[in-house]
This record gives structure tokens, sequence and C-alpha cells, in this order.
């Protein structure tokens, strides 16, 4: 990371340790992508090495996918206005168009697109009439229960066309109203020619912080990529005030903190002291530390149960005060959560999975 996106000796350095210290040819897939970015920044800092035509050769590779991706999206999103929906690109769609621009240097997997959340039946229907499933899932199973615990599901068909719809922005924040100031606040932009919104640049680096918090095999890398573009490119932009806040009303204080301080500690982020203070001096609750814990470790049955135990929990705050219903409801999201058919199977699946050590996504 350092290589791909600091400037100067510090990129430099960084090159040649690196370079002496690994294989080329066994790269993981997170590392494989930052290899444009790296390209496009050793030579800005005067870089010359026989592997740059190497990474040049990923680079046109992911342009040319990227390109073939949006290029398909920009119809189902046409389909979308015309049914009177309302559309937001999200991920790597919205960084491609507004903080890369160069369609070379960050790769996607899908095309995420977020619809308001009582418009996402509708935005479905939409979707299967253009050819898009959603897997093993039944559209049947799409229910207000699903969407009140996930935050989206990816839809795809045989021509190559995969989107991922998101009827919330935030899997930490699945309840009614919860993307409204994201919606208030969204930037007009466009996908192969086709007018949508993204979020503005101070909910885009919140967005990025948070998702990178969830547990993976091998680290997401290029999420730091990701929240440097954002600052490169709109730091005038960034409204602190306007982050801190979002950060305390959603309790989102160890994922935004962790991850603004892990950019300014490695890559020099332009990250106000006073901002990193502030979060530091939030007050984090109990039950706040456990779910950032849960997030952010090996999944497993105990991880699983208490990530969807915690959405469960926000939704249902959102609703209404906790009380006994609450806790009567929690068994049908781990249902739905588990892909159960009856609700009766759920201690049935957990007692099998803690047999084996497992979880459920």
């Amino acid at each position: 990371m350092q290589a791909a996106l600091a400037r100067g000796s510090k990129a430099v350095t960084a090159w040649d340790a690196w370079q002496s210290s690994v294989d080329i040819d066994k790269l993981d897939r997170n590392s494989q992508r930052l290899l444009p970015l790296l390209h496009q920044n050793l030579r800005g800092q005067g870089v010359d090495s026989p592997l740059l035509s190497r990474f040049q050769g990923v680079h046109r590779a992911t342009w040319f996918k990227n390109q073939m991706m949006l290029h398909r999206a920009a119809p189902i999103l046409a389909r979308l206005h015309e049914a009177g929906i309302r559309t937001m690109v999200l991920k790597g769609a919205a960084l491609n168009l507004l903080y890369y621009t160069d369609y070379g240097l960050r790769s996607m997997d899908d095309v995420d697109i977020l619809v308001p959340t009582e418009e996402a039946p509708a935005a479905i229907d939409v979707l299967a009439a253009s050819g898009l499933g959603p897997g093993q899932k039944p559209l049947k199973a799409f229910d207000e229960r699903y969407f009140a615990l996930r935050h989206g599901h990816g839809f795809a068909d045989a021509a190559g066309r995969s989107i991922d719809l998101h009827w919330h922005a935030m899997l930490e924040c699945c309840y009614p109203g919860a993307d409204d100031d994201f919606w208030d606040g969204a930037v007009s932009t466009q996908l192969d020619g086709e007018p949508t919104r993204a979020l503005n640049a101070t909910d885009q680096l919140l967005h990025v912080c948070v998702h990178r918090a969830e547990w993976a095999a091998v680290p997401p890398l290029r999420w730091a990529a990701d929240a440097m573009m954002i600052l490169d490119a709109s730091l005038p932009d960034i409204d602190w005030d306007r982050l801190l806040a979002q950060v305390e009303r959603r309790r989102l204080v160890l994922h935004v903190e962790s991850a603004l301080s892990f950019l300014q500690d490695l890559l020099d982020a332009p990250v106000p002291s006073s901002v990193l203070k502030e979060l530091r001096g939030m007050r984090v609750s109990r039950a706040e530390r456990i779910e950032y814990q849960a997030r952010t470790s090996l999944p497993g049955l105990g991880s699983v149960v208490a990530k969807l135990y915690f959405t469960h929990t926000r939704a249902q705050r959102a609703r209404r005060p906790l009380a006994l219903p609450w806790l009567l409801s929690f068994p049908r999201s781990l249902q739905v959560g588990w892909a159960l058919d009856h609700v009766w199977q759920v201690p049935l699946y957990a007692a099998a999975h803690a047999g084996r050590g497992e979880g459920a996504h």
C-alpha cells in the first residue's frame, strides 16, 4: 500500500522493500488489485523496472472489465428509472466514476446499486424481468423480515451481468430511515450516460471506513486506496463535523476511528488531529465493542449469531423500545439469516454447526 499510495522517497523505499520480499507470480488477489495503482504511482515517482509493463497489463485488463461491467449495468439503471425507482451507485462504481476517474485503477466484481428501502420489492421485480436472478434464493424470500436484516443481495445472469442490489447502504444500519440523510446529501453523476446519484464525499469516506471492518481471510487492502483517493480528490469538500455526527448517531465510532488512525499512521492521510481526538473521546458502549469485535473476528457460529443479533437489535431499537417482543422475534431473524424454512430449525441448525465450529453468513 505504501508503494502504491505514498509519495516521494517513502513510496520508492517501500517498493524496493516489497519487490525484494515477494514472488510477483504468487500474489494474493487483493494485492493483485493494487497493481494498477502501483504502476501509476511508480511511474509518477520516476521508477524504472521491467515489472511495470506487467503491471500496465493488469491496468488494461481492469479497464476493459470495468468498462464492460458499467456498460451492461446502464440499461438496468434505465429500467429502474422507467419504473419510477430512484437509484444511487455505491462502492466500486461510485469510486470509479467520481474519484479514480481512470477505470483501469480500481477493479470491481459487480455494480452496486442502492434503492430506497420501500422501493426494493419493485426493484427486484425489475431485475427479475431483466433476466437477473438472486442465485439459489427464491424471490418469495424477499419479504419485510429479510429487508430488515440484510442490506442487499446479489443478482446475476448468464450473460455476465452482475448487480448487487442494496436497500440499505450499510449492513450495520438496516432500519427505517437509516439512509434518509444519505439520499438528502447525494450528488449527481452518470453511469455510461445514464443519470444516477452517489454518496457525497463525506458519506463516501464514512462508507469506505465502515465497510472495511468486516473480517476477511485476506484483508481487502483496496479500502485504504479508496479512502486515499477520496481524500486526494475531495479533501476541501470533506465535512468533518458531518462525519463525526454520522459516526456518533450510527454508533460506528470504533469502525471509523480505527480506519482513520490506520490511514494517518501508514499513509500520512490528511486527517485532522482534532477529528481523531474527538473520535477517541466519544463514548463507546460495551455492546458496541462486542459488536465491533464480532464483525472483525474470524467467522464462526458465535460471531455470526452476534452479528445477526446486533443487526436485529439496531433495527428493532429504531422501530420501538426494546422489550420482550424483540427477544421473541430474534429467532425469526436467525431463521432469515441462516436461510432456513422454519423457525423451529434454528436450534437444530445451531447445534449442528456449533459441533463443527462453523457459522453461516
